[in-house]
């Protein structure tokens, strides 16, 4: 697939390796794990964060092969997700220091012209999530920028 905002083709990404059976090399039960991502959600971390705390340090390879279920769910059926999803969340602090830089540099054509790149992907996104429900259809980003 290519780039969003450039002629060029995308990275090659690397491939799970898909098992008979992941639950084999998994030694908590499966309300252990929903517990530890509950647990690791209210310490702050963000759902990449809990997905690389569970590889590295639980030995939970994929928690959608052993629940049946993303981090993301997971956390929404328990009630405690994001008022704003964390890709949305990252793509407004972009923006955000984009901003502060043009205010500085007010001739940097270039960085202008990005700020207007991650704006735009930011309306997307917005766009994209109040219509499958992730956030309210009343949410309004002019809040979040201020």
């Amino acid at each position: 697939m290519a780039r969003m905002h450039s002629r060029k083709r995308g990275k090659s990404g690397s491939h799970k390796d898909y098992t008979e059976d992941p639950k084999k090399f998994v030694s908590h039960s499966e309300e252990e794990i929903a517990d530890t991502i509950v647990a690791l959600k209210k310490e702050g971390l963000s759902k990449s964060q809990i997905g690389i705390k569970l590889r590295d340090q639980y030995a939970v390879a994929s928690t959608k092969a052993i629940l049946g279920k993303k981090v993301g769910d997971v956390l929404r059926e328990k009630g405690v997700q994001d008022q704003i999803p964390e890709d949305l969340m990252n793509l407004i602090r972009r923006y955000q220091n984009a901003n502060k830089h043009n205010a500085i540099n007010t001739k940097d054509k270039a960085s202008i012209r990005s700020a207007a790149l991650i704006m735009s992907k930011i309306l997307r996104l917005v766009r994209y999530y109040k219509s499958n429900g992730y956030i309210a259809r009343e949410w309004n980003l002019d809040k979040v920028l201020k």
